[in-house]
């Protein structure tokens, strides 16, 4: 049931996934997949991780919560420095990445515009020597029409990400996990 959810190979590279709320009901039900099959790191830029609808989807595939839980390692950033200096304190990995909503904290305009921009570039760059190892998915959104000029921090990470892209339907989001629907796009590399 849960595996129709998410391609079966998933490569190893830096993919973008792109939806309302930054994909964050998506990205709840890949952490319990991957965490019912080994462990797996989040990092939550938008304090968006909330480990209860991923207990519940761990039950619901008829495995320990508890177990499937402690299998994830969990990280928050509330600001961009923070994002900066957690993915330089973690040595990549053979265990899946998921960033939840990376640019959340990218996008506050009390960090300068090309702060902000330097700090991303530095990320990604660790983010591309996480996925050499393994899988890095990044979850994000656009940024709100009141900080229209920080859209060029989506336009750097869309530019870096790798060629895999998901794109999921508002409608995807709101009915899982009963809709099993996902397309996948090429993605732009800049």
């Amino acid at each position: 049931m849960m595996n129709s959810l998410f391609p079966t190979q998933m490569p190893n590279q830096l993919v973008l996934v792109l939806g309302e709320h930054a994909a964050n009901a998506w990205m709840l039900e890949l952490a319990a997949w991957l965490a019912i099959q080994d462990s797996v790191r989040v990092l939550d830029g938008g304090n968006r991780f909330n480990a209860y609808p991923v207990a519940r989807a761990i039950r619901r595939q008829n495995h320990d919560p508890r177990a499937g839980l402690q299998r994830i390692q969990l990280s928050r950033a509330f600001t961009c420095y923070q994002v900066d200096t957690l993915l330089n304190e973690w040595q990549p990995e053979i265990s899946p990445l998921l960033v939840f909503d990376l640019l959340t904290t990218f996008y506050d305009e009390s960090v300068q515009l090309h702060e902000s921009r330097r700090l991303l570039l530095r990320v990604l760059n660790r983010l591309e020597l996480h996925s050499k190892l393994a899988p890095v998915l990044v979850s994000t959104r656009l940024p709100a029409t009141i900080c229209e000029e920080r859209v060029v921090l989506f336009e750097i990470l869309k530019a870096r990400a790798g060629s895999l892209r998901l794109e999921l339907e508002s409608q995807v989001e709101e009915r899982l996990p009963a809709v099993r629907q996902l397309s996948l796009l090429p993605g732009e590399v800049g």
